[in-house]
């Protein structure tokens, strides 16, 4: 059961980043190229086909100008486009 949940976080977790990139008008190589994380590494983070890790949720809300703990919360209200 706690595997489903930690899926299950990580779906909205990757939703989450992905709802942000769009918000800010990002392709994923756009945000690669911003973040230095890998744009297929990208893609599987937003489908939950692999854990974030410390270091590219740090590089991807650097690259995106928004607080880490924002993909942790899912509020979207308070997220506004970032201008490339």
């Amino acid at each position: 059961m706690g595997n489903g949940k930690r899926h299950m976080e990580r779906v909205a977790i990757g939703q989450t980043i992905r709802k942000i990139r769009e918000a800010a008008g990002f392709s994923l190589r756009e945000l690669a190229a911003l973040s230095e994380v890998d744009h297929a590494d990208i893609a599987r983070i937003e489908k939950a086909e692999t854990n974030a890790g410390l270091a590219n949720i740090l590089e991807l809300a650097f690259a995106l100008k928004v607080p880490p703990e924002d993909f942790f919360t899912g509020d979207l209200k308070k997220i506004k486009p970032s201008s490339k």
